[in-house]
């Protein structure tokens, strides 16, 4: 199989499963059907379970600490890798990502991992207000603080006295050193930060088309050999709902998705209202304010990943659809299912994503 210029072909397509839930008041009804998706992933066999941070919306807003959702999926689990993905480093001290990320690979016998990420929404950063102009040069300078301290267990800091402290860091983490991803969109130069970093890549299909990203894998993997690294991993979030037909998926994945997008679409009307810019580098737009506008605008994102850039569908047609992923240079495939409102049929759909990733494998 093809694979982008110069690099060796990876050791095939992973999956596993992220959740991103749009709640309101049914935050405790996510958590259930996030632990049984676990299990479930688990027991199927799939790679890793990840789960966001994000705060102060309904959309994704179940999820404000991904260190507390990678515990509780640390405890009903055995193999599965637990990610998070993404934490704003920006938002938050280093040493208690450190600290937290620490815990849950010492409690999970050495499978917690990270994507990390620098941030969008200026709301957000009512968190940490003095680093919302710095925050992408304060997200890569916190990688090295990341891993020196998890290397090491060692933090160098200054105490309410101002006096410069060495201090040891607990819990140790079973890992000898921390596995991370660099959240990327649309900038090529995230993605070849990322490659020089020698940090994973997790990315999406929402503003760019596979031949795009296959470009920007390229950029990524050029940049991880000339600063002397292996191929790296790049991994790809997916809209994800497998039915036994085409229309079956349809019939339940469409309406979902809809709805599902309609949040995030207030979300980035919020952040533009709010004197920021829109998720991925985006410039704001104001017509998003309008109601038929927002319905247009969601329509167009639920034909555009119809348009084989989500994993809704029959087997045969995901499937397919995961091997043009592949192709593009993909090793994994993160499949978001919970935009899917009906429990059982997300976990229905999960029996039918794990035949996905044997036929692809075969």
């Amino acid at each position: 199989m093809e694979q982008p210029e110069g690099q060796a072909a990876g050791p095939g397509l992973g999956f596993g499963v992220f959740f991103f839930a749009a709640v309101g008041a049914s935050a405790a009804e996510t958590y259930r059907l996030m632990l049984d998706c676990a299990r479930g992933a688990d027991r199927l066999g799939f790679g890793f379970v990840s789960t966001p941070e994000r705060h102060f919306h309904r959309f994704g807003g179940a999820f404000p600490n991904p260190a507390v959702t990678s515990a509780a999926i640390a405890a009903v689990t055995e193999r599965v890798q637990i990610r998070a993905g993404s934490v704003i480093t920006p938002m938050h001290p280093v040493i208690r990502v450190v600290e937290d990320f620490a815990m849950v690979d010492a409690m999970s016998g050495g499978r917690a991992a990270m994507s990390v990420g620098s941030g969008w929404n200026v709301n957000d950063f009512v968190l940490a207000p003095g680093a919302f102009e710095t925050r992408r040069q304060r997200m890569i300078d916190d990688i090295g603080a990341i891993r020196e301290a998890w290397r090491t267990g060692e933090w160098k800091g200054e105490n309410p006295r101002g006096e410069q402290v060495e201090l040891r860091v607990f819990p140790r983490p079973v890992s000898a050193e921390p596995e991370l991803w660099i959240t990327a969109s649309r900038s090529p130069e995230t993605f070849r930060q990322a490659g020089a970093l020698g940090t994973n890549v997790l990315t999406h299909l929402e503003n760019q088309d596979p031949k795009a990203l296959r470009e920007k894998i390229g950029m990524y993997r050029e940049a991880r050999r000339a600063a002397g690294h292996d191929r790296g991993k790049v991994t790809v979030m997916m809209h994800t709902y497998v039915a036994g037909t085409d229309e079956a998926a349809r019939a339940v994945a469409v309406p979902a998705l809809k709805r599902y997008l309609l949040t995030a679409i207030d979300l980035e009307s919020a952040a533009v209202s709010a004197g920021g810019g829109m998720s991925g580098g985006r410039e704001g737009r104001d017509f998003m304010s309008a109601e038929d506008a927002r319905a247009r605008l969601a329509e167009l994102g639920v034909n555009r990943y119809l348009d084989g850039n989500s994993l809704i569908g029959s087997v045969g047609t995901c499937a397919a659809t995961a091997r043009r992923l592949m192709e593009s240079g993909a090793d994994e495939l993160a499949c978001l299912v919970d935009f899917v409102d009906e429990p059982r049929r997300v976990l229905d759909g999960l029996e039918r994503l794990a035949e996905v990733r044997d036929r692809v494998s075969r």
